[in-house]
């Protein structure tokens, strides 16, 4: 009987104007009354325990992060995201769809393409590491070093564009490792004395041993599955010396959490590789090789740990559609929503707030199945799809699409909107945090509010409350691109047209601490220009590789613009000034601008297609333009702070279109001051900047990459700088910089147009503060901003460090001991 209660009471509150996001909701005057939850559980205080003091540095642990700074290369990185690309389109192009019955097929196949860069690997390994058998490494010069490097780079044979990069990519990185043991070796210390050359013979040979299992991620990604973490200690080395979005994503950033779209990413990995590679160093000359630092490999066990969520996700997703085509009139569904739940929770990192929690999940499943039974049935169902097409569906190619995944029915849109919205409202519901599941009344409000939002964002606008209509100038909805394969992501059903000018373009950020004018500068853009804005939204799983590539090839006549690099997010301010819209972009937390290769589960971002003569820009066509796509890179600027070394890295990429501007004003005699421009407007682009993109780093006292954001002291108090502390940072690094740069501008114009006459594409420039006055007491800052003594401690900054700058080709690294 209180079972019967509780699902007449549910009945009311589900139907109710206040709850129902639906245009047509009649309204309900019965009051509100419980749903039979548990007393919510009060914990005896808000507030995590008191931070302990920061503890003594060990040597080993400044040794480990020195290690990993000189390790990391996002080059490495941008390799590994080349090569999973790579691979997923060969499988792609081999198999009709990402259905999970073909994973296995998928599987081998996705094996086979990256066996040659395998045996290229490991052959390149053993060689280096049979040649530099027994040789006193530590006794040579840096420039003897190189020469007996490069004896060893390996001739590559009949590789991929992308296995031939990563290869590049490993070599850089076991010369990056030889030169950190060789320069350590060197110095003095109970750690650094133990390193040696004979200390590289183990070293390479775990390296080898983190090439099969790097290799067995790669193909994950490149098959839709989602890798397992490489080793857990490595995992946790990497998340210190990062900034990272991870395990304690909700407490380090000042946003509402997001599960991220792939549960371990091509960033992630690589930072774990960097990381596993470090503590091997470290531990063989500590002593450490026992136990903690076993390969890969061997703590794996073997290869079928990846997980295969997104594959049970697929097939849950696919029975929910056909059980929403062919349910009756009024049908309970609720034991379908309660069926889907599980699959998706597995494959949301923040699914684990609701697992465990039947009566949530319980009262989820009711909720939403009592909603949604209102759309389902042979009179409702074909109505909404008919308004789903009407919303634009034939113009972007999705009728033909639908029709297609549902075996010839042309009323597939319905089922699919609705199965949207089952999955974005768990989805929304996950991301609250727990105290709101253990309170009845806030759950119950806050699972109205996430299928509001959900309907909102898939179904077409006629139906939804006005107030709730995220864009109704453009009059379109979310479709679920290919909601039946492994890898699903979901367009918005209108294309508007746009004009934008210089300034808006400039106003727009996107990945990486770039803007979107920056980008269309690159390549080749005139402003004002005329485009089309293509608009996108992820799903679990989703890759924007995968995702153009999807929409590039069912495009009609193809749109060869569209590929990852030209992809930008659509927060609020985006969707503001480009479509005067802003609740049509979604704000997420800074982890996920930083990368392309890390999004998140509903992120939103968007395509600019130039119109007329604008459309003939020279973008890139598709993963084998890689070349073109390099040249296209946009410029960007960055600032590492290495407080325990008291060092400041400030880098400046000008983009290949910018440097060959600035070459041939050197040409005609102005370079000098088209140079100092071109650097000083970049450098205020990044120092005026409010929103943090991972272009200012500051390495904490153990090597924590604690990045640059301005948030409330708060549970963060002792981990990241304060905004006064930061902005006097900023202030005294500008007094430093600039007059640094104004005079080597003037001696060095030539050098800089030899560098971008070289074939690498683009120029960068690398300014060096070492010796830093006051920037170790920077720590003592933090500690001291709890007792307002911040300035005193910065006051030793007033001080002058020494400065060198350097010109190189391209985005590469230097050959240059302890480098950022």
């Amino acid at each position: 009987m209180a079972i019967m209660e509780d699902l007449r009471e549910l009945e009311w509150t589900v139907q109710s104007e206040q709850y129902s996001p639906f245009a047509e909701a009649a309204p309900a005057d019965a009051p509100a009354r419980s749903v039979g939850f548990a007393a919510m559980s009060e914990t005896t205080t808000p507030f995590a325990e008191a931070p302990a003091g920061l503890t003594a540095e060990r040597e080993q642990d400044r040794m480990l992060a020195e290690a990993f700074a000189e390790l990391r290369d996002e080059t490495f990185d941008e390799a590994l995201a080349y090569l999973a690309e790579e691979t997923e389109q060969a499988v792609a192009d081999r198999f009709a769809g990402e259905s999970p019955s073909s994973a296995q097929e998928r599987e081998r196949y996705a094996d086979a393409q990256l066996a040659p860069v395998r045996f290229e690997s490991l052959q390149y390994l053993e060689s280096l590491q049979s040649g530099l058998a027994g040789m006193d490494v530590e006794s040579l010069s840096e420039e003897q070093l190189n020469e007996v490097l490069d004896r060893f780079d390996p001739e590559i044979g009949e590789l991929t564009p992308a296995g031939e990069e990563f290869i590049s990519s490993l070599v850089r990185k076991a010369k990056s490792a030889v030169t950190f043991v060789a320069n350590a070796a060197k110095g003095v210390g109970k750690v650094v004395g133990k390193v040696a050359g004979a200390a590289l013979g183990p070293i390479l040979q775990k390296l080898r041993g983190l090439i099969n299992p790097l290799l067995r991620r790669v193909l994950s990604f490149a098959i839709g599955r989602l890798p397992a973490a490489l080793q857990p200690a490595a995992r946790t080395l990497a998340a210190r010396f990062t900034s990272e979005v991870g395990e304690d994503e909700e407490e380090s950033l000042d946003e509402t959490p997001m599960s991220p779209a792939n549960l371990t990413d091509v960033e992630a990995l690589a930072e774990s590789f960097d990381a596993a590679l470090a503590e091997t160093i470290i531990g063989e000359a500590a002593g450490e090789t026992d136990g903690e630092l076993e390969s890969f490999e061997t703590l794996d066990g073997a290869y079928g740990m990846e997980g295969r969520e997104l594959e049970r996700l697929a097939l849950a997703r696919g029975e929910l559609i056909d059980r929403l085509r062919t349910a009756q009139d009024e049908e309970d569904l609720a034991p379908a929503v309660e069926q889907f739940v599980p699959a998706l929770l597995g494959a949301l990192r923040l699914g684990i707030n609701l697992v465990g929690r039947p009566k949530v999940v319980g009262f989820l499943a009711r909720y939403v199945g009592q909603l949604i039974r209102g759309w389902v049935g042979p009179q409702l169902s074909e109505p909404l799809s008919n308004a789903i097409v009407d919303t634009g569906l034939r113009l972007i190619s999705l009728e033909a699409e639908l029709r297609e995944d549902s075996g010839g029915r042309a009323d597939e849109a319905g089922p699919v909107a609705l199965a949207s919205v089952v999955e974005d409202t768990v989805r929304r519901l996950a991301e609250n945090e727990d105290y709101i599941y253990e309170n009845e009344d806030l759950m119950q409000l806050a699972t109205a509010e996430a299928f509001s939002q959900a309907v909102a964002t898939h179904f077409p606008p006629q139906f939804v409350r006005p107030a709730l209509q995220q864009a109704p100038s453009l009059g379109g909805t979310f479709i679920a691109r290919r909601p039946r394969s492994v890898r699903t992501y979901r367009k918005y059903s209108r294309i508007p047209e746009i004009e934008v000018t210089s300034q808006i373009a400039d106003a727009l950020p996107t990945f990486g601490g770039s803007n979107v004018g920056a980008a269309l500068r690159a390549a080749g853009a005139t402003f004002p220009i005329r485009a089309r804005m293509h608009i996108y939204q992820a799903a679990p799983g989703t890759t924007l590789p995968r995702m153009m590539r999807v929409d590039r090839a069912t495009a009609s006549g193809g749109r060869g613009y569209v590929t990852a690099s030209n992809v930008h997010p659509l927060t609020p301010g985006a969707a503001g000034l480009l479509l005067r819209e802003p609740q049509l972009g979604v704000a997420v937390p800074p982890g996920y601008l930083r990368s392309r290769h890390r999004i998140a589960v509903g992120q939103r971002f968007y395509v600019l297609e130039p119109i007329g003569a604008a459309g003939a820009l020279a973008l890139p066509v598709s993963a084998a333009s890689r070349e073109v796509a390099q040249r296209l890179a946009p410029s960007r600027t960055w600032t590492v702070v290495n407080r325990r070394q008291s060092r400041i890295t400030v880098g400046f990429y000008l983009s290949e279109a910018e440097a060959q501007r600035i070459a041939a004003a050197i040409r005609q005699g102005t370079g000098g001051a088209a140079l100092l421009q071109a650097l000083i407007a970049a450098y205020r682009a990044m120092d005026s900047s409010t929103s943090p993109h991972g272009h200012f780093r500051i390495l904490g006292e153990d090597g924590e990459d604690l990045e640059a954001r301005v948030l409330p002291l708060g549970k963060l108090a002792g981990r990241l700088l304060p905004p006064s502390s930061l902005a006097f940072l900023r202030r005294r690094l500008r007094g430093w910089v600039l007059p640094a740069l104004a005079n080597w501008a003037k001696t060095n114009a030539e050098a800089f147009a030899r560098a971008a006459g070289h074939p690498d594409a683009g120029v960068t420039v690398r300014v060096r503060l070492t010796a830093v006055p006051g920037l170790n007491l920077l720590g003592q800052g933090i500690k001291a901003q709890l007792g307002g003594g911040v300035a005193g401690a910065l006051s030793t900054l007033r001080g002058t460090p020494s400065i060198s700058i350097s010109v190189t080709p391209g985005r590469g690294r230097e050959k240059r001991k302890g480098q950022q």
